[in-house]
């Protein structure tokens, strides 16, 4: 029973504002028993709803790009603790800039416990933990998350070559496969979050690229249809896709 309401009861149903779009707001105040050793009881507050579901008042349920949605829902058993993770990467997003990445590793960790505690399978809360992971590094962590990026990057890509010239060439090609993981170890205590990211994107990349181009091919066509027909309103948009929300606008200065 890791998530509660604040008497300590099993939660069984969350009650929710929405807001448009995307945009979701909590309308109850709710609970995580951490389950690891001495682990806290978090409270998740419940938002606003005479503010705008900006940072810290409200949520998307999983950041998950809409195209992708046919792969890892945005909401399921992912969505209260895609709400505890919101909730704790908005306070990591509060402190003074040294402490950042620091804190959201430990909310990131806190959500990857709470996918598993909350019945996802191992495979897919690394997938959603990698990614959030990765989202740290690039929100946070200027040059260094950069790197970390750009050697995600290079590994996917030869992970994915040493498999096709496995199959094509000679299958001592696929020990080009381990060379992600020796360059891993350069990273320290953050070794597991590479190389999980590193090959399950390998995995992912053909998936999510063939989603990728079907959305755009779906929106070239919506807009001959809407050229054609002259449907009033603004151009047919392809839904999001990997690009994360600014939010260096709205932190408070240091």
């Amino acid at each position: 029973m890791p998530f509660t309401d604040r008497h300590g009861n099993e939660l069984r149903s969350l009650p929710l504002i929405y807001r448009l779009g995307r945009d979701f707001q909590v309308a109850e105040a709710f609970c995580w028993r951490d389950p690891r050793e001495g682990g806290p009881v978090l409270e998740i507050p419940a938002h606003n709803p005479q503010l705008p579901p900006t940072d810290g008042n409200g949520t998307d349920f999983a950041s998950v790009p809409p195209f992708l949605w046919g792969l890892i829902a945005s909401y399921g058993t992912q969505t209260l603790p895609a709400i505890l993770h919101d909730a704790l990467a908005n306070q990591a997003r509060l402190v003074p800039a040294a402490q950042r990445l620091d804190l959201r590793r430990i909310a990131d960790e806190t959500f990857r416990v709470a996918l598993v505690e909350s019945g996802l399978h191992q495979m897919r809360a690394r997938v959603m933990w990698a990614a959030v992971g990765m989202e740290r590094y690039a929100r946070y962590a200027g040059a260094l998350g950069a790197a970390i990026i750009a050697q995600l990057s290079i590994g996917v890509l030869l992970v994915m070559g040493s498999v096709a010239l496995g199959i094509l060439a000679h299958p001592l090609w696929l020990l080009l496969a381990l060379a992600p993981a020796l360059a891993a170890a350069l990273w320290g205590k953050n070794m597991d979050l590479v190389v999980t990211a590193t090959y399950l994107g390998a995995l992912y990349a053909p998936l999510v690229a063939g989603a990728f181009i079907g959305s755009r091919l779906e929106q070239f066509l919506a807009f001959i249809i809407w050229v054609g027909t002259g449907t009033p309103g603004p151009a047919p948009q392809a839904e999001p896709t990997l690009r994360w929300p600014s939010r260096a606008a709205t932190l408070p200065p240091h």
